[in-house]
């Protein structure tokens, strides 16, 4: 606490007194960053002084904050007093301090020495005069010890005291920073300007104002432009940093123009689609939005901001309605734009959190200016993907009308190759198996063949060819009957086929047999691939409880056979026979299990669990 004469003792010393003080921030800044004037300061509840105070009570708080985490409520008064230490190589230099928009009136002193105020600042609603926007104080200090006093007043329940984040830096650096924010906010309002007036042009020249989805365009259009406008008008309260509009106004205007984009795009709902918001829903809620407009303008901003927080409750009927109406849309199974119902629902959570926000529920900041910018161009995006592929459309069929006039030839060839694309299709249709979908016998002949060629006439080429076997099919079918042993046959071979690499090929053989080729795959990784199919079936568990032996599931056996530069076979009859011996070994040797036909058989073991 600071002790009596506490303000005369930092003038005669100011270094030797802070030096025993508690309550020193350090501020950290360079040239190129900033640094956020935080940290704890004295806090004097209901009054306005200047000057630190042994006589009157004050606590230590922690900024930012609001009066009513102080206080129990945000229609108040007091003073901020906090002191600091700065880096001795800015003595002498021209330091900034930027204050965004605090929801109320401050005034703002540097050792006792008035710096800046933002509205009027009184001790009860008469004298008070709220204002908000970001501002910058500009000033030089000879001490690295320095007392910032800020006097802050409110008297509207939902916001108050300093509650956002100050920040101290070079004034050059301070300054570029918030020319940035300014201009990035400039700029997006102007591209979701531009997206406005170019929707709202487009839908003039075309001369179709009178058709229900061109009036859609219209409205659409509208909406964009006075959003844009919100934005500008809504916190950080760009609009002021180019305009000299009173801030009574200057809310009115943001308040106006949230009401403005609000009718239009319920409009634009309205018109897309009924479903989404019924007739009685959106009538109520134009006119609560025209009362909305004239108490505007014609109340100060206590009564129609109070006005509008009561009236955006009716909102969750509107998000109900919307809701509903999309459950109706999935019911039927229409068709609907994805992008478009992410853009509103941002809009809705948005809206949702910023609603909490106003009411203090949760720590945050304002999202309105970034959520319905990114919904602009969201919308302009869609717009944008939806003109476009209507112009290719247009041109496509320009170009196919011009091609039919030109040259029935043309049209000829086209079909012919048409005609050679389904008898590709067909022929390739001929190639699957109608129950399983692997490929049949006649495409497995084929393939093999071909493979086997090739295996030839390269050195280091390898191929390996594997039979398998549903074991105790016959049991399966007598048991739970063929439709269910044909459901079998098509679940072993999804799980086939998910344990097999890409480059395999799997074939119904015929019945509950199938094959799998395996080409240029090293020997060693055969066995282990193979393995995986057999450990992937039993991991699936597949119900057989009409089997001979102890086992409850479907498994199956294998027989290997493959062929590389140390087995040879005469043809492709002999190496499918290999394997053929092998599945027949690997069923008399206990089933679920794989035996091999080569040189190595003999040295590795049969796998089986």
């Amino acid at each position: 606490m600071w002790q009596k004469h506490a303000w005369a003792q930092y003038e005669a010393a100011p270094e030797s007194y802070y030096l025993h003080q508690e309550l020193i921030n350090q501020v950290d800044f360079k040239d190129n960053t900033t640094s956020p004037l935080n940290g704890q300061w004295q806090y004097y509840p209901e009054q306005l002084i200047i000057k630190p105070s042994s006589v009157l009570q004050s606590k230590t708080v922690q900024l930012p904050t609001s009066f009513k985490a102080l206080t129990g409520t945000n229609q108040t008064y007091g003073t901020f007093i906090g002191h600091f230490k700065m880096p001795k190589q800015y003595l002498g230099r021209r330091i900034s301090i930027f204050i965004p928009n605090q929801y109320g009136a401050y005034r703002m002193y540097l050792n006792g020495d008035f710096l800046l105020r933002l509205g009027e600042v009184g001790k009860n609603e008469k004298n008070h005069q709220t204002e908000n926007a970001p501002r910058i104080a500009f000033f030089v200090v000879n001490e690295e010890y320095f007392t910032i006093t800020i006097q802050a007043s409110n008297f509207n329940h939902l916001h108050g005291g300093l509650e956002n984040p100050m920040k101290i830096g070079a004034s050059k650096t301070v300054s570029r920073q918030f020319q940035q924010m300014m201009m990035s906010i400039g700029l997006v309002c102007g591209a979701v300007l531009g997206v406005g007036i170019f929707t709202v042009m487009f839908s003039v020249f075309q001369g179709v104002i009178i058709g229900r989805s061109s009036i859609r365009v219209f409205v659409f259009g509208v909406f964009i432009l006075f959003l844009a406008l919100h934005n500008l008008f809504s916190a950080p309260y760009a609009y002021t940093a180019f305009t000299d509009i009173s801030w009574l106004w200057g809310a009115r205007l943001e308040y106006l123009f949230t009401y403005l984009a609000v009718i239009f795009f319920l409009s634009y709902m309205f018109l897309l689609n009924q479903r989404y918001l019924h007739p009685l829903v959106y009538f109520a809620a134009m006119i609560l939005l025209v009362i909305n407009i004239v108490v505007t303008v014609l109340t100060l901003p206590e009564v129609f901001q109070r006005f509008a927080f009561y009236s955006s409750i009716f909102s969750l009927v509107i998000f109900f309605n919307f809701t509903y109406g999309f459950y109706l849309t999935l019911k039927h199974k229409e068709p609907y734009s994805t992008t478009n119902l992410w853009a509103i629902i941002l809009l809705c959570v948005t809206f949702l959190h910023d609603f909490l926000l106003t009411l203090n529920l949760i720590d945050s900041f304002n999202l309105s200016f970034i959520s319905t910018s990114f919904y602009a161009l969201l919308i302009m995006f869609q717009q944008s993907k939806n003109y476009a592929q209507h112009t290719y459309y247009i041109q496509q069929l320009n170009d196919n009308l011009v091609e039919l006039n030109s040259s029935l030839d043309h049209k000829v060839q086209q079909r012919t190759s048409q005609l050679h694309q389904l008898n590709e299709k067909l022929a390739r249709q001929i190639q699957i198996d109608a129950l399983t979908g692997t490929f049949n016998r006649h495409a497995l002949n084929i393939e093999i063949q071909r493979l086997f060629i090739q295996t030839q006439n390269h050195t280091n080429s390898t191929l390996t060819f594997a039979m398998l076997d549903v074991d105790y099919f016959k049991n399966y079918n007598d048991y739970y009957g063929h439709l269910k042993g044909d459901i079998i046959l098509k679940d072993l071979v999804k799980v086939i086929q998910q344990a097999l690499p890409e480059s395999a090929y799997v074939a119904r053989y015929g019945g509950e047999e199938f094959a799998i080729i395996l080409h240029d795959v090293p020997n060693a990784v055969v066995l282990n691939v193979l393995q995986q199919v057999l450990n992937a079936v039993r991991k699936n568990q597949f119900e057989h409880l009409n089997r001979p032996d102890q086992k409850q599931y479907v498994t199956l056996s294998m027989g290997v056979a493959w062929i590389d530069q140390e087995h040879q076979y005469a043809d492709i009859h002999e190496l499918m026979k290999a394997a053929d011996v092998q599945l027949y070994a690997a069923k008399h040797a206990g089933r679920d299990q794989y035996q091999v036909h080569n040189a190595i058989s003999t040295v590795i073991s049969a796998q089986q669990i």
